[in-house]
C-alpha cells in the first residue's frame, strides 16, 4: 500500500470507528492486555524505544514503552511496573484515564497512558531510544495510528481482516479467566 493510501486509511478510520458504534465506556473499563506510555518532553518531542532489526514485534521501528499486563494487575500498575522495568523510572503524574486505547480487528489490545518527561537519563539495559516528533515516518502501524487518533479516545486499526496475529498475541498474556479480553468491540 502507498503512503498515500496510508494517509487516506488513517484520516478515515476515526469515522469509521463512529459508524461502528464502539461504546468507549465499556473499552475504558477493559482490561487492555498491554500498557503503554507516550511520554512527551516539554519541546513536544516523544520518547520512544527503537527497536532492534531483531524484535519479535515491530523489528526496526519506533515504539512506546510499556508491555504485557500481569495476572491482578491494572492496567496503571502495568504501565509503572512495565516502564520502571524498561526504564529505571516512571513519571509520578500519570492521569488515570488513557489518552487512548488501541483495537486491532475489533480487540482490545492496549491502553495508552500520556505523561510528561523530565529527564534524559535511563537505565534501558542496552535498548535503544530517541526523543522523536510525533511524525516520524518509523513509528510501528499501531503506535502511528494511536498518536493520530489520542483526541478520538479510541484508535482502530484493521490489519487486513485477517485477525489470527491480533488473537495469538492476546492468547500469550497471561491473563485466562478475566473476562473481557477477547471480546469483540465492534
Amino acid at each position: 500500500m502507498g503512503k498515500g493510501a496510508q494517509l487516506v486509511l488513517l484520516l478515515a478510520l476515526p469515522i469509521a470507528a463512529l459508524r461502528m458504534n464502539i461504546d468507549v465506556a465499556a473499552v475504558r473499563a477493559a482490561a487492555a492486555p498491554f500498557s503503554c506510555a507516550i511520554l512527551r518532553r516539554e519541546d513536544h518531542k516523544l520518547l520512544a524505544e527503537v527497536r532492534g532489526a531483531e524484535a519479535q514485534a515491530a523489528a526496526g521501528r519506533l515504539t512506546c514503552y510499556g508491555g504485557k499486563r500481569e495476572r491482578g494487575e491494572t492496567s496503571l500498575e502495568c504501565l509503572v511496573r512495565e516502564l520502571n522495568e524498561e526504564l529505571g523510572w516512571a513519571p509520578d503524574d500519570i492521569p488515570a484515564e488513557p489518552a487512548c486505547s488501541l483495537l486491532v480487528d475489533g480487540y482490545l489490545i492496549a491502553h495508552f497512558y500520556e505523561a510528561s518527561v523530565d529527564r534524559t537519563d535511563f537505565a534501558t539495559e542496552g535498548r535503544a531510544f530517541e526523543f522523536v516528533d510525533e511524525s516520524d515516518e518509523r513509528w510501528s502501524a499501531w503506535h502511528a495510528r494511536v498518536l493520530a487518533a489520542r483526541g478520538d479516545a479510541v484508535a482502530v486499526f484493521d490489519d487486513g481482516g485477517d485477525p489470527s496475529a491480533t488473537l495469538e498475541l492476546l492468547r500469550r498474556v497471561p491473563t485466562a479467566g478475566e473476562e473481557g479480553l477477547e471480546r469483540r468491540y465492534y
